[in-house]
């Protein structure tokens, strides 16, 4: 199986580094160890699926995709013809106005229905 590398860009680090430092500063190091962990893991299936995620909405002109990880979204861009995967943002699903950039209005709106649909 060809397999994608994932980069994860300059916006998508910073994003890393101040979600870690939050979870340590509020719930420590093995805290944050694992989230980070679990984070980086959940990259894999980008490696080989990166087309398994739902596309959201469009940066760049290009279709963005979301892996939720926990309660965090990880949202990318795939390119076939060079076969990587490149992580643009990490982040928190309570997050609003930071998922807009990716996501058009009206997204979460309708999934959130979808699920209240399914729970009922």
């Amino acid at each position: 199986m060809n397999r994608y590398e994932v980069e994860f860009s300059p916006r998508a680090l910073s994003s890393l580094r101040e979600a870690t430092h939050y979870i340590l500063q509020d719930s420590g190091t093995g805290r944050a160890s694992d989230w980070l962990t679990r984070i980086m893991r959940s990259t894999d299936t980008l490696k080989t699926h990166p087309r398994a995620f739902r596309i959201v909405g469009a940066y760049e002109g290009e279709d963005v995709h979301a892996r939720v990880v926990m309660r965090h979204v990880l949202y990318y861009l795939v390119d076939d013809d060079v076969r990587v995967v490149t992580v643009i943002d990490v982040v928190h699903a309570a997050h609003g106005t930071a998922r807009d950039r990716f996501e058009p209005p009206g997204v979460r709106e309708r999934e959130s229905g979808k699920r209240q649909m399914v729970s009922v």
